[in-house]
């Protein structure tokens, strides 16, 4: 299980409040359709679970929960300061 996600991209989300044993959680999000199906990539605070896959970048914890792993291998997110562009590549909905 892998994800990338770049310390520019991690530092939006640096102003969220987290508890002590929160984390971010990301998630399957159903939004309409597209070209992905209608799903996309959820971010929101909560407490990860034992079974959980929990990373670290740049001192946040991202997780997934093990039923939605198939969306975000390989994931890469990635934000460009110049162009203010948030960039996410989602392999899993190809």
């Amino acid at each position: 299980m892998t994800f990338s996600i770049t310390s520019a991209a991690a530092n939006l989300y640096k102003d969220i409040t987290l508890e002590a044993t929160e984390a971010l959680r990301l998630f399957v999000k159903y939004a309409g359709s597209g070209d992905s199906g209608g799903f996309s990539l959820g971010v929101t605070p909560a407490v990860p679970e034992a079974d959980d896959y929990v990373q670290e970048v740049d001192g946040l914890r991202f997780f997934v929960r093990n039923e939605e792993k198939w969306l975000v291998e390989n994931m890469k997110l990635d934000y460009d300061e110049s162009t203010d562009y948030f960039s996410c590549h989602l392999p899993g909905l190809a």
